[in-house]
């Protein structure tokens, strides 16, 4: 029997605990483990066009920014698409959600590669909404003048019509490929997201509900989308 780590544990605690010990590192070497076999991925399909963004950052907005410049000097870049399209109210919670931490997270992830978030609304709205929400850090672009989001499954039929999307890019001396995409249909970016993670280390574990408690709603993602 395995000695108790805390004060006052029983013994059946103890025995459980380390029991699930066993499959929480089971977990993170099957994490480590399909990390290295996507680092093994061949390369994917070159990169056809310099795609034109719009920035939405506070020091640069309006201005045109290809997507060569996106990698900022680094080998890689991950490209993260924001539901939030031109005619939308507010953006996708789960999203926000999402971005909340990237904001922050994007700041020692950019001394190793690029970083960006890409939405279909305009520069300033995707502006505007950054500054309601205290963003400083990531790197935000508009594909309003771009197909980048129709190429890359960050869009249906329309700039209306969104999906969730992290995309990886490299740079390589014969030209820009894409590396990896995240083609899970659900939680496809799942390891990254706090809110979730942390609710799973709780006893209540993940709230019965689909998107984190972000004080507000979007109205075009209930209509359209069924719920959010």
């Amino acid at each position: 029997m395995a000695e108790p780590q805390y004060p006052n544990e029983s013994a059946e605690y103890r025995q459980a605990r380390e029991a699930l010990l066993a499959e929480e590192q089971a977990l993170m070497d099957k994490v480590k483990a399909v990390a290295a076999l996507r680092r093994k991925l061949p390369l994917g399909g070159e990169v056809q066009q310099d795609y034109v963004f719009v920035s939405a950052n506070n020091s640069t907005l309006g201005e045109d920014l290809h997507f060569t410049d996106l990698f900022a000097g680094k080998p890689s870049l991950l490209i993260y698409s924001y539901m939030f399209g031109p005619d939308w109210d507010n953006p996708c919670p789960s999203c926000t959600s999402l971005v909340d931490g990237f904001d922050r997270a994007s700041v020692p992830v950019s001394h190793n590669a690029a970083f960006v978030v890409v939405a279909k609304a305009p520069a300033a709205r995707l502006n505007a909404w950054a500054n309601s929400r205290g963003w400083q850090h990531i790197n935000l672009v508009s594909a309003e003048k771009t197909d980048f989001l129709k190429h890359y499954r960050g869009q249906g039929d329309d700039d209306n019509t969104l999906w969730p999307m992290m995309n990886v890019f490299t740079r390589r001396d014969e030209g820009i490929f894409h590396f990896w995409g995240s083609e899970l249909p659900g939680n496809h970016v799942d390891l990254v997201w706090p809110y979730w993670n942390l609710m799973d280390m709780t006893p209540e574990g993940r709230p019965d509900f689909f998107t984190p408690p972000l004080g507000f709603r979007s109205e075009y993602l209930e209509k359209n989308y069924g719920g959010n």
